[in-house]
Protein backbone atom coordinates (compact mmCIF):
# COMPACT_ATOMS: atom_id res chain seq x y z
CA UNK A 1 0.00 0.00 0.00
CA UNK A 2 2.89 2.37 0.95
CA UNK A 3 4.60 1.92 -2.35
CA UNK A 4 0.96 2.57 -4.60
CA UNK A 5 1.01 5.88 -2.65
CA UNK A 6 4.31 6.62 -3.20
CA UNK A 7 4.25 6.20 -6.75
CA UNK A 8 0.88 8.02 -6.75
CA UNK A 9 2.69 11.14 -5.20
CA UNK A 10 5.66 10.60 -7.34
CA UNK A 11 3.25 10.91 -10.34
CA UNK A 12 1.00 14.01 -9.12
CA UNK A 13 4.59 15.68 -8.44
CA UNK A 14 6.17 15.00 -12.22
CA UNK A 15 2.26 15.60 -13.35
CA UNK A 16 2.22 19.21 -12.05
CA UNK A 17 5.41 20.30 -11.87
CA UNK A 18 5.25 21.74 -15.62
CA UNK A 19 2.71 23.46 -15.04
CA UNK A 20 3.99 25.70 -12.23
CA UNK A 21 7.36 25.24 -13.91
CA UNK A 22 9.67 28.54 -13.50
CA UNK A 23 9.19 31.01 -16.45
CA UNK A 24 11.82 33.23 -17.82
CA UNK A 25 12.23 35.14 -21.43
CA UNK A 26 14.91 36.87 -22.63
CA UNK A 27 14.61 39.81 -25.24
CA UNK A 28 16.59 42.29 -26.66
CA UNK A 29 14.79 44.81 -29.11
CA UNK A 30 14.71 48.18 -30.73
CA UNK A 31 12.13 50.66 -30.17
CA UNK A 32 11.69 54.37 -31.69
CA UNK A 33 9.36 56.57 -30.59
CA UNK A 34 7.16 59.68 -31.00
CA UNK A 35 7.72 62.45 -28.55
CA UNK A 36 5.59 65.18 -27.20
CA UNK A 37 8.18 67.05 -25.50
CA UNK A 38 7.80 69.78 -23.03
CA UNK A 39 9.00 71.90 -19.84
CA UNK A 40 6.62 73.06 -16.58
CA UNK A 41 7.68 76.50 -16.01
CA UNK A 42 6.81 77.82 -12.08
CA UNK A 43 5.35 80.59 -12.81
CA UNK A 44 4.51 79.97 -16.18
CA UNK A 45 6.43 81.23 -19.18
CA UNK A 46 3.42 80.49 -21.75
CA UNK A 47 5.30 77.56 -22.58
CA UNK A 48 4.47 74.94 -25.56
CA UNK A 49 5.15 71.34 -26.15
CA UNK A 50 6.80 70.67 -29.11
CA UNK A 51 6.85 67.32 -31.26
CA UNK A 52 10.23 65.35 -31.83
CA UNK A 53 11.12 62.31 -33.66
CA UNK A 54 14.76 61.64 -32.90
CA UNK A 55 14.12 59.39 -30.14
CA UNK A 56 15.76 55.60 -30.29
CA UNK A 57 16.66 52.81 -27.98
CA UNK A 58 18.52 49.21 -27.41
CA UNK A 59 16.17 47.37 -24.80
CA UNK A 60 16.78 44.32 -22.93
CA UNK A 61 13.49 42.65 -21.63
CA UNK A 62 13.62 39.65 -18.31
CA UNK A 63 10.10 38.46 -18.01
CA UNK A 64 10.07 35.68 -15.16
CA UNK A 65 7.43 34.59 -12.21
CA UNK A 66 6.92 34.53 -8.97
CA UNK A 67 7.29 32.11 -6.56
CA UNK A 68 6.42 29.61 -9.85
CA UNK A 69 2.89 30.81 -9.27
CA UNK A 70 2.37 34.28 -10.90
CA UNK A 71 3.23 34.99 -14.49
CA UNK A 72 3.25 38.81 -14.50
CA UNK A 73 6.37 40.05 -13.40
CA UNK A 74 9.25 41.71 -16.01
CA UNK A 75 12.27 44.29 -16.11
CA UNK A 76 13.09 46.51 -18.44
CA UNK A 77 16.36 48.25 -19.07
CA UNK A 78 17.03 50.45 -21.69
CA UNK A 79 19.90 52.58 -23.53
CA UNK A 80 18.25 55.25 -25.13
CA UNK A 81 18.67 58.74 -27.44
CA UNK A 82 16.22 61.17 -26.56
CA UNK A 83 15.62 64.48 -28.40
CA UNK A 84 13.43 66.79 -25.62
CA UNK A 85 11.88 70.02 -26.74
CA UNK A 86 9.94 73.23 -25.85
CA UNK A 87 8.94 76.38 -27.04
CA UNK A 88 8.19 80.19 -25.42
CA UNK A 89 7.00 82.68 -28.21
CA UNK A 90 9.55 82.76 -30.78
CA UNK A 91 12.20 80.37 -29.10
CA UNK A 92 12.00 77.12 -29.84
CA UNK A 93 15.21 75.06 -27.70
CA UNK A 94 16.02 71.64 -28.78
CA UNK A 95 18.41 69.35 -26.66
CA UNK A 96 19.78 65.98 -27.12
CA UNK A 97 19.73 63.63 -24.32
CA UNK A 98 21.17 60.38 -23.28
CA UNK A 99 19.56 58.39 -20.67
CA UNK A 100 19.18 55.05 -18.58
CA UNK A 101 15.66 54.15 -18.23
CA UNK A 102 14.84 50.96 -15.73
CA UNK A 103 11.47 49.79 -15.60
CA UNK A 104 9.16 47.09 -14.37
CA UNK A 105 6.78 46.14 -16.99
CA UNK A 106 4.03 43.69 -15.09
CA UNK A 107 2.24 42.08 -17.79
CA UNK A 108 -1.03 39.97 -18.25
CA UNK A 109 -1.01 37.39 -21.46
CA UNK A 110 -3.65 36.28 -23.64
CA UNK A 111 -3.76 34.28 -26.86
CA UNK A 112 -0.91 35.71 -28.60
CA UNK A 113 -0.87 39.15 -26.60
CA UNK A 114 0.33 40.85 -23.71
CA UNK A 115 -1.75 43.73 -21.65
CA UNK A 116 1.39 45.69 -20.56
CA UNK A 117 1.75 48.15 -17.46
CA UNK A 118 4.83 50.00 -17.22
CA UNK A 119 6.34 51.54 -13.65
CA UNK A 120 10.35 52.94 -12.94
CA UNK A 121 12.43 55.37 -13.38
CA UNK A 122 15.71 56.77 -15.14
CA UNK A 123 18.97 58.35 -15.39
CA UNK A 124 20.03 60.93 -18.14
CA UNK A 125 22.53 63.66 -19.02
CA UNK A 126 22.11 66.15 -21.07
CA UNK A 127 24.74 66.38 -24.08
CA UNK A 128 23.55 69.47 -26.35
CA UNK A 129 21.40 71.89 -27.17
CA UNK A 130 20.89 74.51 -29.98
CA UNK A 131 20.75 76.80 -27.39
CA UNK A 132 24.38 77.06 -26.18
CA UNK A 133 24.74 75.85 -22.64
CA UNK A 134 25.87 78.29 -19.31
CA UNK A 135 26.56 77.52 -15.76
CA UNK A 136 23.04 77.87 -15.09
CA UNK A 137 21.81 74.76 -17.39
CA UNK A 138 21.82 71.66 -15.19
CA UNK A 139 22.41 68.82 -17.53
CA UNK A 140 22.35 65.71 -15.20
CA UNK A 141 18.52 64.35 -15.29
CA UNK A 142 16.71 61.99 -12.93
CA UNK A 143 12.12 61.26 -12.67
CA UNK A 144 10.13 58.51 -13.18
CA UNK A 145 8.20 56.29 -16.05
CA UNK A 146 4.53 55.57 -15.98
CA UNK A 147 2.44 54.12 -19.16
CA UNK A 148 1.43 50.64 -20.90
CA UNK A 149 0.97 49.52 -23.84
CA UNK A 150 0.03 45.98 -26.04
CA UNK A 151 2.40 43.44 -27.28
CA UNK A 152 1.90 41.07 -30.24
CA UNK A 153 4.01 37.95 -29.78
CA UNK A 154 5.04 36.17 -32.71
CA UNK A 155 8.01 34.01 -31.71
CA UNK A 156 11.01 34.50 -31.64
CA UNK A 157 9.31 38.10 -32.63
CA UNK A 158 7.28 40.44 -30.15
CA UNK A 159 5.89 43.53 -31.45
CA UNK A 160 5.48 46.51 -28.56
CA UNK A 161 2.75 49.20 -29.09
CA UNK A 162 3.45 51.74 -26.00
CA UNK A 163 2.65 55.36 -24.28
CA UNK A 164 4.84 56.52 -21.39
CA UNK A 165 4.89 59.33 -19.25
CA UNK A 166 8.35 60.65 -18.48
CA UNK A 167 8.54 63.23 -15.87
CA UNK A 168 11.87 65.01 -14.82
CA UNK A 169 12.19 65.54 -11.25
CA UNK A 170 15.56 67.83 -11.96
CA UNK A 171 15.54 71.14 -12.80
CA UNK A 172 16.46 71.75 -16.20
CA UNK A 173 17.67 75.37 -15.21
CA UNK A 174 19.14 76.62 -12.17
CA UNK A 175 16.13 78.87 -10.20
CA UNK A 176 18.32 81.40 -10.51
CA UNK A 177 18.46 81.34 -14.05
CA UNK A 178 16.74 84.15 -15.12
CA UNK A 179 16.22 86.31 -12.19
CA UNK A 180 18.18 86.21 -8.72
CA UNK A 181 15.21 87.31 -6.40
CA UNK A 182 12.31 85.58 -8.48
CA UNK A 183 12.49 82.27 -8.37
CA UNK A 184 11.94 80.35 -11.65
CA UNK A 185 11.29 76.13 -11.60
CA UNK A 186 11.37 73.68 -14.75
CA UNK A 187 11.03 70.32 -15.10
CA UNK A 188 10.80 68.67 -18.14
CA UNK A 189 8.53 65.86 -19.45
CA UNK A 190 7.76 63.48 -22.12
CA UNK A 191 4.66 61.39 -23.58
CA UNK A 192 6.80 59.16 -25.40
CA UNK A 193 4.06 57.13 -27.96
CA UNK A 194 6.62 53.83 -29.37
CA UNK A 195 6.77 51.17 -31.02
CA UNK A 196 9.38 48.31 -30.06
CA UNK A 197 10.35 45.43 -32.42
CA UNK A 198 12.16 42.02 -30.04
CA UNK A 199 13.85 39.06 -30.71
CA UNK A 200 13.30 36.43 -28.16
CA UNK A 201 16.91 34.65 -27.42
Amino acid sequence: MKKIIISILLILTFSISPLYGQMKEHLIGFKAAYNISGVDFKPTMNEVSVTTFKNYSLVYLYYHDLWKTMPYFGFQASFSYQEQAYRIDDTETRLTCYEIPLVSQFHIDFWKMRFLINLGGFMGYRMASNQAFDSSDLRLDYGFIAGGGLAFVFKPLELHLEGNYQYSLSYLYNPRKFSDTDLQFSYPHQLLLSLALYLHL
